[in-house]
């Protein structure tokens, strides 16, 4: 049974271990990695044993982020030793990759601010009121008496400006700026972030080219989507921000990026205007938020994107 915890009690549990693995979720994104980047420096600055994991290829736009190079990736047979086993910013166990089964700690502790979250740890600290991860990790470092480097700062800046689509979305409140404001006094750069988040590489652009040739419209455009097949994949380019294109035409209700990854693996994310996509996602074992979620689909492309078109189309009946 989950124990859902307080910020005072989340502090408490990861001052008491001395060796934590800490855990950014699969297909990671800006809020993952900062929070979790964020968490690694502070514990480490309280002399803790920290090791990074995610298990997944990390997209070479996140290379600017302070402590990026810390992060591995655990094999399958692999067997690591830890007193706590903190998951960041996933809903739920399949999030978490291969960490759950490689680590061997006596507890794992979930932070996160998806209201779809299982409750799959023994520990949780959920907000879902937060518009990031990263802005509870700000919240839990100043509970613990945490002094913020620049280095902390620029990472739960990062994480924040990315979920919030740097400051934009619906999700971003007044404690959101405040929290962003904050941290500027810390000495984080701004256009630092927004530039490398912003920049395109020209393999970025030229397979954004190829993508929206996918652009797929349906119900009477009330569902548009596209898809990145196997051939075309490659984990150094960031795409991520390509769902954005078929989000925002005009009639568009849900938007849906298709991505495999490999063979038997297919990442679909999903986006809406009001329309709440998390529990499409719920139901095929993902999560997320009521206009941005997404899950995996242990499938070809093909047959993934038949089975979540078909549930996504039910709703237009």
């Amino acid at each position: 049974m989950t124990k859902n915890c307080s910020l005072a009690e989340t502090g408490e549990l990861l001052k008491a271990a001395k060796k934590l693995v800490i855990v950014s979720h699969v297909s990671p994104d800006g809020d993952t990695l900062g929070s979790s980047l964020a968490l690694m420096h502070a514990l480490r600055m309280l002399g803790k044993e920290v090791i990074m994991n995610v298990d997944d290829d990390i997209s070479t736009v996140y290379s600017f982020l302070p402590g990026i190079a810390e992060y591995r990736r655990f094999a399958p047979d692999e067997s690591v030793d830890a007193d706590l086993l903190v998951i960041v910013d996933a809903s739920s166990a399949d999030r978490a990759g291969n960490a759950l089964e490689v680590v061997k700690s006596p507890a794992v502790l979930n932070i996160d601010h998806h209201k779809t979250n299982t409750q799959f740890a023994d520990y949780l600290y959920l907000d879902s009121d937060a518009a990031a991860t990263a802005e509870i990790i700000y919240s839990l470092l100043l509970e613990m008496g945490i002094k913020l480097t620049r280095d902390i700062a620029t990472c739960i800046y990062e994480g924040i400006y990315t979920d919030t689509g740097s400051f934009k979305y619906s999700n971003t409140t007044s404690n959101t700026l405040k929290t962003a404001a904050d941290l500027l006094k810390y000495g984080v750069n701004p256009s630092l972030i927004s530039d490398n988040m912003e920049l395109k590489s020209r393999s970025q652009v030229e397979m954004l080219r190829k993508v929206l040739e996918t652009l797929t419209f349906l119900k009477d455009g009330k569902i548009a989507y596209i898809e990145i097949p196997l051939e075309l994949y490659d984990h150094n380019v960031e795409t991520d921000a390509f769902i954005s294109y078929p989000r925002y035409v005009e009639g568009v209700e849900i938007a849906l990026l298709f991505k495999q990854v490999e063979e038997n693996l297919t990442r679909v994310s999903f986006r809406s205007k009001e329309i709440d996509v998390a529990k499409i996602a719920l139901s095929f074992g993902g999560g997320g938020h009521k206009k941005a979620a997404g899950c995996s689909i242990y499938a070809p492309l093909k047959e993934a994107e038949k089975v979540i078109l078909e549930a996504v189309g039910e709703l237009f009946v």
